[in-house]
């Protein structure tokens, strides 16, 4: 059989790639950068593919499913009720634990898989990632760099009613450049709604924009982890899946910010915020710190190396000029047995969302080997009769699975396959097509998804920036514009046919038996 990539003889020269309008990188550093990703992920897929034993529960799958629907229910409950925090979530999450050892028909295994989803590699690496970002974050608050930049926006004019679409634009580059939407998130929430409030800008608009511009980039990096699953996973080139990704991204984009422009407006009220310290511009040296991070990111380097030398920079610097009290960095109170300073209060500010991740990924882990996932890849495939149904039901079991995981990359792995043989091999739909609706909907999900990382993080850094967060988390979901337009697109493409080609390069159109559906 020959691959849709070999027939099409597309080049991998970098300069053709959609990311080449805004920088370039060298083509040595591409092709081994791209090496590496797909020797990971075919390890990935090579752990996937590993038979393991199932843990069984009372009840069969619904015993399984159980536990997380408490979960689910608890948070939505929460959630409906205006008590969306992440703390709040560890009891129902904790709940779901709860019951499911209390159906498995071998409780010490069950026991041992909840450990083991604790336990994984990927949720300690978040865990550390994230108490670094919370450092980071800490010492950019301390040192005064929103007062700096609440400054500098006042001062060359900028109102809160344009921040968010600005903040959109800005954030789409970085999350572009870097292909990291939870890096985006920690790289601009801990700066950029404090400014945006103290500038009258409405606070949960701030954030969807920041979730929004996390999830653009996310979608069409070429150095995104979503990107690459989704290309590989396919059998299809990245530079290929990136240009012809391009026009849903942009018009769910233009989407969004014509909503950003508009709910900016609507909910500006012509006055700003008065921060607790007046606005000042000698904290803006420390912008020396985010743009490190940043610049790191773009190179490639790795989320904790980035964190630890913005941490070390930002410690040197703010002590250097004054603005962070060498007394200020740890401070110990044996009189009442307590720590906190900077570094510890950074940490603190994280532990909410750490321990929810963590109770979280364990349950997660039970469906993985209960078996549910595997079930339900190989049930989807007899209700795709036609290319539009096959479309819109491995669109929507991306978002189950979305839902299910929280983790869009690892569900890109997992569906990956099932969409190939659903898509590609059964109605000959091209494998770029088929890699577009895995990435993009699981960007759209995770736009939307209330209790996922992005959003959560986005709440959290603003809780610990030392403005007043008095609304519910789920008005971050309400105001991700991207996801809603990137929806509304992806909708339209699927229904339509809009984008759709077929392997023999005739348009969806053409071919009447292809195009009924």
């Amino acid at each position: 059989m020959i691959h849709y990539h070999q027939k099409r003889r597309r080049s991998l020269k970098p300069d053709k790639m959609a990311f080449g309008l805004l920088f370039t990188w060298k083509l040595a550093r591409y092709i081994s950068q791209i090496i590496v990703e797909r020797v990971m992920i075919r390890r990935m897929f090579i752990m996937t593919e590993t038979k393991v034993k199932r843990l069984e529960f009372r009840g069969g799958m619904f015993g399984l499913v159980l536990p997380f629907l408490v979960m689910l229910g608890g948070i939505l409950f929460l959630s409906l009720s205006g008590k969306a925090l992440p703390m709040a979530f560890w009891v129902p999450t904790l709940a779901g634990m709860f019951l499911a050892l209390l159906l498995a028909k071998k409780p010490a295994e069950c026991a041992e898989a909840l450990i083991d989803g604790i336990a994984n590699k990927t949720v300690i690496m978040i865990v550390i990632i994230l108490f670094f970002a919370g450092m980071v974050a800490q010492i950019m608050k301390t040192t005064g760099l929103i007062e700096g930049l609440t400054w500098l926006c006042t001062s060359i004019g900028v109102t809160g009613a344009l921040f968010p679409a600005i903040i959109f634009i800005c954030g789409s580059v970085l999350s572009t450049a870097t292909g990291t939407a939870l890096g985006t998130v920690m790289s601009l929430a801990p700066i950029l709604y404090p400014v945006g409030v103290s500038l009258g800008a409405y606070p949960p608009l701030i954030l969807g924009a920041i979730v929004s511009a996390a999830y653009f980039g996310d979608n069409i990096a070429p150095v995104s982890d979503t990107t690459i699953a989704s290309a590989y996973s396919q059998d299809v080139p990245v530079p290929t899946v990136v240009r012809s990704r391009l026009k849903y991204a942009l018009a769910g984009a233009a989407i969004a910010l014509v909503l950003f422009v508009i709910a900016g407006f609507a909910t500006f009220d012509g006055t700003t915020v008065a921060s607790d310290v007046a606005a000042s511009p000698k904290g803006l040296i420390m912008l020396v710190v985010p743009a490190l991070l940043i610049f790191m990111m773009i190179k490639g380097t790795h989320m904790l190396v980035a964190l630890s030398a913005s941490v070390a920079v930002g410690l040197v610097v703010g002590v250097v000029s004054g603005l962070l009290p060498v007394s200020d960095i740890l401070i110990i109170d044996m009189n009442s047995f307590s720590v906190g300073g900077t570094l510890v209060d950074g940490i603190n500010g994280m532990m909410d969302t750490v321990v929810f991740a963590m109770l979280l990924m364990s349950l997660v882990h039970l469906l993985e080997v209960g078996g549910l996932f595997e079930v339900l890849l190989e049930k989807v495939t007899k209700v795709a009769d036609t290319p539009r149904k096959a479309e819109l039901v491995v669109a929507a079991v991306d978002v189950l699975l979305c839902i299910l995981t929280v983790c869009n990359s690892v569900v890109i792995l997992m569906e990956g396959p099932v969409a190939k043989r659903l898509l590609t091999e059964k109605h000959g739909i091209t494998p770029d097509r088929s890699a577009n609706i895995l990435d993009a909907v699981s960007c759209v999900a995770m736009c939307l998804i209330p209790y996922g990382f992005a959003p959560m993080l986005a709440y959290t850094f603003a809780a610990s920036s030392g403005v007043a967060v008095n609304f519910n988390m789920n008005l971050i979901v309400l105001f991700s514009f991207h996801g809603i337009g990137l929806g509304i697109m992806m909708l339209i493409a699927m229904i339509t046919g809009w984008g759709r080609t077929f392997i023999d390069k005739e348009p969806a159109g053409s071919v009447a038996e292809k195009a009924a559906a």
